[in-house]
């Protein structure tokens, strides 16, 4: 009868061992893991703006990724379960930016903001190039596309992928508006108001993941 028992409760440990390695490997699938805003593209345009590079390229570039970490990371952790950073990738290539993407010119809406110089095959090459501590799980990344003084907006690609194979799961391009006070909050607000449409684009991500 003991060893009925004793046989019981090895069943049932590893029962309970198996399960809780499924739900770890679950929760690795499905966190979100933040990769940071990537400044390796954009262009800084307008005539009126952007005129102390020295204090942009790449302080601010950091400080705006703090400012994320600071004020928005909580906002993601309410539509995921699981959230992580994972920085260094984005860090890197912000630090390889120069002045040499500021554009002192004006023009058009159409000219400057509904333009965009970055593709998707570029989008792809910069997610599978990313040098990240995380294998698996929804990375999400801000590329960052254009900064327009004189239309005031901030162009953005929003892009989710499947860490583990690098397979872009959705990707949109937002246009939002600037605004603030300081230089820091002007340009941040683009960035805040694409955090707020991210519930409906993770839902998304995570059904194209599951069929992935």
């Amino acid at each position: 009868m003991k060893r009925i028992l004793a046989l019981i409760i090895v069943v049932l440990t590893v029962g309970g061992v198996v399960a809780v390695s499924h739900a770890a490997d679950a929760d690795s699938n499905n966190q979100l893991v933040w990769c940071g805003l990537d400044y390796s593209m954009v262009k800084m345009i307008g005539t009126a703006d952007f005129r102390k590079p020295s204090e942009i390229f790449p302080d601010m570039l950091q400080t705006w990724n703090g400012l994320f970490m600071q004020e928005m990371l909580p906002k993601l952790e309410k539509i995921s379960p699981s959230v992580v950073s994972d920085l260094n990738a984005v860090s890197a290539r912000n630090g390889n930016t120069s002045t040499n993407q500021i554009i002192h010119e004006d023009g058009t809406r159409k000219e400057m903001v509904e333009a965009s110089d970055i593709t998707t095959n570029d989008l792809a090459k910069m997610v599978h190039g990313y040098d990240l501590k995380h294998s698996e799980g929804i990375g999400l990344v801000y590329v960052m596309d254009r900064l327009v003084k004189a239309q005031q907006t901030g162009c953005l690609y929003v892009v989710f992928f499947d860490i583990s194979s690098r397979k872009i799961l959705v990707v949109e391009r937002m246009t939002n508006a600037a605004g603030g006070a300081g230089f820091r909050n002007y340009w941040f607000r683009p960035i805040k108001t694409a955090t707020e449409k991210l519930p409906g684009l993770y839902k998304q991500a995570k059904t194209a993941l599951a069929q992935k």
